[in-house]
């Protein structure tokens, strides 16, 4: 008789059934250790993949339709009859401590955002209500985790804002998995600079233009290929109107989503990693850069806004540029400078690689 393996339920409301962090991260790491999973997601598929099993929930009515997945989440993690659950999103909280009191399961509440500082953001929350509503939520965030099974957060700081409340945190770092580091030795690199992640005001999309703009003033043969979803909420109107054929006379490459085994072949092919992430954001300014670990995977040398977090790991790893954040000829001068010191940037881009 076969052993019976640990039974690990994944659950989200929110995010993709394939999303990096969930199923490519966590979901494929649980399943190397042996356990079987099972994760539960919005536009799910009806079949197995890379040996992940799967429960769809409805995927209609964006925002609005959320509210009516959740009775649908709970009652398909219930029917898992799992032995972990596992809740990436705070809007399930309290299906999650149901959950728990019901099923008498351990229940794992995965937190890797700045819950308060990231309600504060939100564009489609009308703004005389985003404040409050951003403090209930981290008081009630807070509150309900001590009383679930553990947390998980991505760095110390996200942790310790949890300790006080005598929740049990456990940080697990949001880096890419072996598996998805990229052949980087021989690799033919093309003089790009290559951004990967969601792109909006807050990640750099305000000064993309203008330093794009410089370079390629002084780099005709340079593009920036931007891979990911662009937002263009709180951007300067005059940047969202600007034609595709603007975007690219001053070299910029909208290549959009890929799948995810295809981003680190294509970061691998580039010849500078960029992080132009703005102060503005606490989740920029505190959170592990991932982003950053996946540029120093694919061997690149990095040019990146002076933020805390960011800014001590590559001085640490001695693997790039730190410049003014905000400042779009800072980043251009920097970026220039690396594409006209060729040994320079290969060492950088080497230090990362072996830090990595």
């Amino acid at each position: 008789m076969p052993e019976r393996k640990l039974h690990i339920g994944v659950l989200t409301s929110v995010h993709p059934p394939l999303d990096t962090r969930i199923f490519h991260r966590e979901a494929k790491a649980a399943r190397d250790m042996g356990a079987r999973v099972t994760l539960v997601a919005p536009g799910a598929p009806d079949h197995p993949v890379d040996g992940i099993a799967f429960r769809s929930l409805p995927s209609w009515g964006g925002r609005a339709g959320r509210p009516f997945r959740w009775p649908v989440l709970w009652w398909k993690a219930w029917r898992l009859k799992a032995d972990i659950y596992h809740i990436h999103d705070p809007e399930l909280l309290p299906w999650g401590l149901f959950l728990h009191w019901v099923s008498r399961k351990p229940v794992i509440y995965d937190s890797h955002e700045y819950l308060r500082e990231d309600i504060s953001t939100k564009h489609w929350i009308p703004r005389a209500i985003r404040g409050p509503l951003a403090r209930f939520a981290d008081w009630f965030e807070k509150r309900v985790a001590k009383r679930l099974s553990a947390v998980v957060t991505v760095t110390e700081d996200m942790g310790e804002r949890f300790k006080p409340f005598q929740a049990r945190v456990a940080v697990v770092r949001n880096l890419p998995p072996s598996s998805a580091r990229p052949e980087v030795m021989d690799v033919e690199r093309a003089p790009d600079v290559v951004y990967a992640g969601l792109l909006n005001a807050a990640r750099g999309l305000d000064i993309l233009f203008e330093t794009s703009r410089m370079v390629h003033e002084r780099h005709p043969e340079t593009r920036f290929r931007m891979v990911g979803t662009v937002e263009w909420h709180d951007v300067d109107p005059a940047l969202q109107a600007k034609a595709e054929d603007e975007w690219q006379a001053v070299g910029v490459d909208f290549v959009g989503t890929v799948p995810f085994e295809e981003v680190a072949p294509l970061l691998a092919h580039g010849s500078i990693g960029w992080l132009p992430r703005s102060p503005h954001d606490l989740n920029n300014l505190l959170a592990w850069p991932n982003k950053l670990v996946e540029y120093m995977a694919a061997g690149l040398p990095i040019v990146a806004s002076d933020l805390p977090t960011q800014a001590a790991v590559i001085a640490e790893a001695r693997c790039g540029v730190v410049v003014e954040a905000l400042s779009a000829r800072a980043h251009a001068e920097a970026i220039c400078e690396l594409l006209e010191n060729p040994e320079r940037a290969r060492s950088l881009g080497e230090a990362g690689l072996e830090a990595s």
